[in-house]
């Protein structure tokens, strides 16, 4: 609970929306937060804390922060609130949503909220079960294609976890990521392993931070990461590097697909009545077709066969047709990397083991970034290059705390607007927007004013701040921070503890928990005897699994500090169809993409298209803050006081641009007015623009007005479409 007098040091969790999970030793003084520090952790390498954790109780106490419930007066945006009471607020707010969901159905009340065991957002998940409500899932936001590939691939939507698990590597590339400004334990690792002798590469159109720190940066044109990975495997394949037992065990490569559809061949392929799981190799010993899971059989990988009057090859073997004419002369023509780095890149990979790759969310922002994911997965394969040990976990009881009345419907976020705009798969009539920053973080800001807020009855924004989607809400809820409420932070994937988050403040002027805004809606939809108990009550019901993993796991143990996560005792079980790697995937042999091939990206700087926009448009992520959040902290804002755009002398020299020059950046859905900041960090024909800032921070306009927000069909087979910030043209000018 907080503390109201005196001085006492707390252990919590830092709670910003990147889902780090720091934890944090906080000094309390008479109720007001008067110092922050990393705390420590069982392993020491994962004590630390970035300058954003450091800095939220700066945040805590910003004078800007809201401190009671408003309602809308007069239009939407028009910035005239009246202030009211909790009660007159969450009376209207449930009345107004009974209505919609009386008029168009319970799943026109949609909840941007972060889906996890915990409370934060656990609350927001017991009212969609209850209400049959529908979730909003965010992932598309710039985060899926990535997941989209792991699905593919793995099973998985976080299986790219396996491309790095390794004690000491001896050979690390970082693609497309900057974990220097973005997770700081993967950078402690990746520079630990280099003090032991690891080589380290980073492939980014930046010199980013993490650049800075590696043996060796190679800038690549953005969107051809795929095609890059295609080009090393094929001189693994043509120098014999590649690692063929991992892949006859392992993968789909033994696999037989039949040349007549495209499709994996199986037992009931050939009996009428077989089974149609039933995948077969061809094997060697006995020169015919087996199934695949017979450990007597010696599956090949290469050449074709006929089984039963049914041509087919194994997948492995139309994997090495495709990259047979991705030379590294011809990748290098798509990606701007030497032939010789290919070469090298490719070699250094499969002989230098384990190698391991940090897969970053940089290059699945383009349109085809799940290819190129699917690319680097493949790449990994065909070496052997991966750990699939099962990580170490928790098993809580969550499911009854997240949904008592059973599942609710989500909608991917990237079809979200369809939804609103035309009803399409069904209406959205409502939204309670809380943890996420709408409008400023979709793409194609012009379509989210124009069409989503027109034909919304309903926005109900929880925040600590009046934030652009704020300013367009009907009622805007002051929401406490993380340092002022309870929760139970489970582990993630590289971070295995589970961790209390201990309240150390109460919460500041009217402010509530998101917890206890759900607990009150709850209540008064009728649903009270759901929302009865304590937030430590409900932590002891999440804790209270009896799994053997949670053996010894207790809130009051968990008071004490954290608890490291143990390891399952059973093989790791990969849920793809054939429960192998597959970077042969059948399922989306329809729309030509069974295989990860590449594809221009589709605002490609060779296009017709860059006649008139010849720039490719990155928008990275900031060093000092997160996305949106702490835009407004002073001490932050004196680092990286303002949007500019980052672009290399040889682009700026012939449109006469200066570094500090007012720049119009533009293409044909929009433009807006930045700083320009002359860099040789940048590669040439590449500009970016940090994201996250507020709209009143730029001279004119926003940066999401530049980006697009078409639909990847294959992502949304797979699991959902993925924004595509960094698949965007623009044209710079002076002025």
């Amino acid at each position: 609970m907080g503390n109201k007098g005196g001085k006492v040091t707390i252990r919590t969790v830092c709670g910003m929306p990147d889902y780090l999970r720091c934890g944090l030793s906080v000094e309390v003084t008479d109720g007001v937060i008067t110092k922050v520090r990393p705390a420590d952790f069982p392993d020491p390498v994962d004590k630390g804390a970035c300058a954003k954790g450091l800095a939220a109780s700066q945040w805590v106490y910003h004078p800007d922060r809201l401190r009671y419930p408003l309602k809308r007066v007069g239009e939407r945006g028009g910035g005239n609130w009246q202030r009211i009471s909790w009660e007159e607020a969450l009376d209207s707010i449930v009345a107004k949503l009974q209505g919609l969901a009386a008029k168009y159905g319970p799943t026109s009340i949609a909840w941007t909220a972060p889906i996890l065991s915990n409370l934060t957002g656990g609350g927001y998940s017991r009212l969609m079960s209850l209400t049959k409500g529908t979730w909003v899932d965010w992932w598309g936001c710039g985060d899926a294609a990535g997941p989209c590939a792991d699905m593919a691939t793995f099973g998985s939507p976080m299986g790219e976890r396996y491309l790095r698990n390794f004690e000491d590597p001896k050979f690390t590339i970082v693609w497309g990521y900057n974990p220097a400004v973005t997770v700081h334990t993967f950078m402690r690792r990746i520079t630990s392993a280099k003090k032991k002798g690891c080589r380290v590469v980073v492939i980014d159109p930046r010199f980013s931070e993490t650049a800075s720190h590696a043996d060796e940066h190679v800038p690549i044109r953005p969107g051809t990461d795929g095609a890059l990975a295609l080009g090393m495997i094929h001189v693994i394949l043509e120098l014999g590097l590649q690692d063929e037992r991992f892949i006859a065990e392992n993968t789909v490569g033994p696999l037989l697909v039949r040349d007549d559809n495209g499709f994996l061949l199986k037992e009931g392929d050939l009996v009428e009545g077989g089974n149609q799981q039933g995948f077969l190799v061809f094997d060697e010993s006995t020169g015919g077709a087996q199934p695949c899971d017979n450990p007597a059989v010696t599956p090949v990988l290469t050449g074709g066969y006929s089984v039963s009057g049914k041509k087919c090859r194994p997948a492995y073997q139309l994997l090495a047709d495709m990259v047979q004419d991705h030379t590294p002369e011809k990748v290098s023509e798509i990606t701007d990397v030497p032939a010789d780095v290919i070469r090298r890149l490719a070699v250094s990979y499969a002989t230098q083991k384990p190698a391991s790759i940090y897969r970053g969310w940089g290059l699945q922002r383009s349109f085809y970034g799940d290819l190129a994911c699917r690319a680097i997965n493949t790449l990994a394969a065909v070496t052997g290059n991966m750990n699939l040990k099962r990580p170490s976990t928790f098993v809580l009881n969550a499911r009854p705390f997240l949904m008592p009345g059973g599942p609710y419907t989500s909608i991917p976020l990237m079809s979200l607007c369809d939804a609103i705009a035309k009803g399409e798969p069904f209406p959205i009539k409502a939204i309670w927007c809380t943890w996420h920053n709408l409008i400023n973080q979709m793409p194609n800001t012009h379509r989210i004013i124009g069409e989503l807020l027109p034909n919304l009855e309903l926005l109900v924004v929880c925040d600590l701040f009046m934030t652009d989607t704020a300013k367009y809400a009907d009622y805007v809820l002051p929401v406490a921070s993380f340092f002022e409420c309870t929760d139970l932070c489970r582990a993630d994937l590289e971070h295995p503890y589970l961790q209390l988050q201990q309240k150390v403040i109460e919460p500041l002027y009217e402010s509530r928990s998101d917890f206890q805004i759900a607990v009150e809606l709850g209540r008064r939809m009728g649903f009270g005897e759901y929302f009865n108990k304590t937030e430590e009550q409900y932590i002891e019901e999440i804790l209270a699994s009896g799994h053997p993993t949670m053996e010894g796991v207790s809130l009051e143990r968990l008071k004490e500090g954290p608890v490291m996560a143990k390891t399952l005792d059973r093989p790791q079980q990969l849920a793809t169809p054939t429960g192998r790697i597959e970077f042969y995937v059948e399922r989306i042999k329809q729309f030509g993409q069974e295989l990860p091939v590449y594809i221009e990206p589709l605002e490609s700087a060779r296009s017709e298209k860059a006649e008139s926009y010849p720039l490719s448009l990155l928008s990275t992520h900031p060093s000092n803050r997160v996305h949106s959040t702490l835009v407004n902290i002073t001490s932050l804002l004196k680092i990286d006081p303002e949007p500019a755009l980052e672009i290399n002398p040889v682009d700026a020299k012939p449109r006469d641009i200066s570094d500090g020059d007012v720049v119009r950046v533009f293409n044909s859905r929009g433009q807006i007015k930045v700083g320009a900041k002359l860099s040789q960090r940048i590669k040439p024909g590449v500009v970016n623009i940090i994201e996250g800032w507020w709209h009143e921070q730029y001279i004119e306009g926003h940066l999401n007005q530049l980006t697009h927000d078409e639909i990847n069909p294959v992502q949304q087979r797979i699991l959902q479409a993925n924004a595509a910030f960094y698949d965007v043209l623009v044209e710079v000018e002076k002025g």
